[in-house]
């Protein structure tokens, strides 16, 4: 099989961001001691363990279906269920739903337990969370070396990140989405890997167009292309993602990027899959496809 094959000297590496490069998903139970502590004040000690818990599944049975593509469980369906039907003003103006919101996350565990929170406590119970999550945001190992190798051959690195979807609530109990608002949101939270050590050139977020929409990964070209004051050879163009389906499929098989880079935690020697996709539970690896 032939290994992918990029140019340094042309490379644009664009990334995404959770669960790539920083660890959301195994961060989220420490940041969902967050929610935990609203409810506790809120409600009572028990109810905030409760919510917390069943938030942690919630968020868990996501992954998994983010991870493989399809619905993983009876679980998942209910959630997307439910999802389609309060959500369904925003899937009617925007053709997607914001499957990742933290406000749906904790609005459904309160159903599912029978609690009466209000649209206030939803809300505080959700920035609870990012805030603990930025201060808890823990890098996967070699990220730094990777970016170092980056910035050593005076490449550009974007990020390409999904929407955190965070929503409102109408009278009715219908969610909503302002795409400004959400974007400004997550906006803050990624400038914070700065402090990381992460440097970048821009950033491209998920609000309105999502992933895998073509639209969500031409919007991220454009920014970098306007950044360069030129056209991207994307036979050159480098993404990296942990879902194939949310984060490579489309940059490979509709757009033609050179290389598409699968992080998979705790996957132990890379995996060529065919010339431009590789799979690595270091993202360090990827550079030894490029010449």
């Amino acid at each position: 099989m032939i290994s992918p094959k990029v140019s340094w000297d042309k490379s644009v590496w664009f990334f995404d961001i959770d669960d790539t490069l920083v660890d959301t998903a195994g961060t989220t139970k420490v940041a969902s001691g967050g929610i935990k502590r609203v409810f506790q004040e809120r409600f009572d000690r028990q109810t905030g363990k409760k919510v917390q818990a069943l938030f942690v599944d919630i968020f868990s049975v996501m992954m998994l279906g983010h991870a493989s593509g399809t619905g993983s469980n009876p679980f998942h369906d209910e959630i997307l269920s439910v999802m389609e039907v309060k959500q369904a003003l925003i899937k009617q103006k925007y053709g997607v739903m914001k499957k990742w919101s933290r406000e749906f996350f904790v609005w459904f565990a309160c159903q599912k337990l029978g609690i009466s929170a209000s649209r206030e406590v939803i809300y505080e119970a959700a920035d609870a969370y990012w805030m603990t999550l930025a201060e808890k945001t823990i890098l996967f190992p070699h990220v730094k070396e990777l970016f170092t190798a980056i910035q050593n051959h005076d490449r550009p690195i974007y990020f390409l990140t999904s929407s955190d979807g965070r929503l409102k609530i109408d009278d009715n109990g219908m969610f909503l989405y302002d795409p400004v608002y959400s974007e400004g949101l997550k906006r803050e939270r990624i400038e914070l890997l700065r402090e990381k050590g992460l440097s970048f050139r821009g950033v491209s977020i998920g609000d309105p167009e999502d992933k895998p929409h073509k639209d969500f990964f031409l919007k991220g070209i454009r920014m970098a292309e306007a950044d360069l004051n030129t056209s991207i050879d994307l036979s050159h163009a480098i993404m990296l993602g942990d879902s194939y389906t949310a984060d490579l499929e489309t940059p490979k098989n509709v757009l033609g990027f050179g290389l598409v880079v699968q992080f998979v935690k705790g996957l132990k020697a890379v995996e060529v899959v065919d010339g431009h996709f590789i799979r690595t539970g270091n993202l360090l690896e990827s550079v030894q496809f490029l010449h």
